[in-house]
C-alpha cells in the first residue's frame, strides 16, 4: 500500500460514510454489511469508525450497530469496551443472546462474576432448552470461579449431556471441581515454622522440593563455615562476624521464602484452574455463535 493511499484512507472512509449514510433507510442494511467485510479482513478500526459515523433510523439498526461495536472490541479483546456495548442490545435484537452471553463472559474473564452472574439470569425462563443448557453451563463454571462448590454441585446435577458442544466442556468442569475438593490449601505459617526447624523445609512442604534442597545446602554450607571459624579464631574475629550475619541473613530469607513459596504455590493452582475454566466456558460459546 502506498504512502499516498495510507494517508488518504480516512478521507475514503469518510467520503464513503458520507455518501451512504446520507442515502435511504434501505441502504443501510449494504453498509452494515461492508463494515462486517471490514471487520472480516482485519480492518477493525476503520470498521469501529465508519459504526461510529453510522446515524442508523430505528431501534432495530441501533441494536445492530451496539452489537458490532461489542462483537469487534471483542475481537480486539477490549473486554470492558466489548460489553459495554454487547449489554446495550435489547430483547428484541436476533443478537440479544449471543451479545448478553458474550457480554458476561467478558464480565466473568475481568473478575466481575457478579455482573456475569445477573446478565446470564435473564435467561433463566428462556423458552429455548439449548439457551437454558448454556446459561447452566455458564452459571456453573461461574460458581467454579467463585469457589462456591455446593452451588456448582447443584448446577452440574443439571448436566444433561445432550448437547454434543457441551459435553466435553461439561465433563471439564466436573474434574475441576475435583481437582479444587483435592487440593489442600497449604499454610504460609506452618511453612514457616517448618523452615525454622530445618532450612528448605516449608519450601518441601509447598512443592518446591528442588527450591528447599538448595536453601537447606546453603544455609546448611554458611553455619558449617561460620561454626568452623567460631572454633579456630572464636567469637570475636571479624570474619567470624561476617559469617554469621550472612548466615543469619539466609535464615531468615528461608524462612519468610518458605512463607512466599506456600502463597505463590495456592496462586499458581488457583491461576491455573480458573484460566481452564474460563477456555471452557468459551469454547461452547464459540461453537453456538460461530
Amino acid at each position: 500500500m502506498s504512502l499516498v493511499f495510507k494517508l488518504l484512507l480516512p478521507s475514503i472512509f469518510l467520503l464513503i460514510s458520507q455518501c451512504v449514510f446520507s442515502q435511504q433507510p434501505n441502504s443501510m442494511q449494504d453498509e452494515y454489511r461492508f463494515i462486517q467485510h471490514l471487520d472480516a479482513r482485519g480492518n477493525s478500526k476503520e470498521a469501529l469508525y465508519l459504526l461510529d459515523q453510522f446515524s442508523a433510523d430505528g431501534v432495530s439498526y441501533q441494536d445492530s450497530i451496539n452489537y458490532l461495536k461489542g462483537w469487534i472490541l471483542y475481537g480486539m479483546k477490549d473486554l470492558e469496551a466489548s460489553s459495554f456495548y454487547l449489554t446495550k442490545v435489547m430483547p428484541r435484537s436476533r443478537f440479544f443472546e449471543k451479545s448478553n452471553f458474550f457480554g458476561a463472559y467478558n464480565f466473568a474473564y475481568l473478575g466481575r462474576t457478579q455482573k456475569s452472574k445477573e446478565l446470564i439470569s435473564s435467561f433463566e425462563n428462556h423458552d429455548s432448552p439449548e439457551i437454558k443448557a448454556m446459561s447452566n453451563f455458564q452459571l456453573a463454571g461461574i460458581s467454579l470461579l467463585d469457589r462456591q462448590l455446593e452451588t456448582f454441585t447443584s448446577l452440574a446435577e443439571k448436566f444433561s449431556g445432550q448437547y454434543s458442544y457441551l459435553i466435553v466442556e461439561e465433563q471439564n468442569l466436573v474434574s475441576y471441581h475435583e481437582r479444587i475438593l483435592a487440593h489442600k490449601h497449604k499454610s504460609a505459617f506452618v511453612a514457616g515454622m517448618l523452615s525454622v526447624a530445618v532450612p528448605g523445609l516449608g519450601k518441601i512442604y509447598a512443592g518446591k522440593t528442588s527450591e528447599g534442597i538448595s536453601s537447606l545446602l546453603y544455609v546448611g554450607a554458611l553455619t558449617a563455615v561460620s561454626l568452623d571459624l567460631y572454633n579456630r579464631l572464636g567469637n570475636q574475629h571479624p570474619l567470624f562476624y561476617i559469617s554469621a550475619a550472612l548466615t543469619s541473613v539466609f535464615y531468615v530469607g528461608n524462612i519468610w521464602g518458605s512463607a512466599a513459596a506456600v502463597k505463590r504455590q495456592n496462586i499458581e493452582f488457583n491461576y491455573e484452574i480458573d484460566q481452564r475454566i474460563l477456555l471452557d466456558m468459551h469454547i461452547p460459546l464459540r461453537k453456538l455463535y460461530p
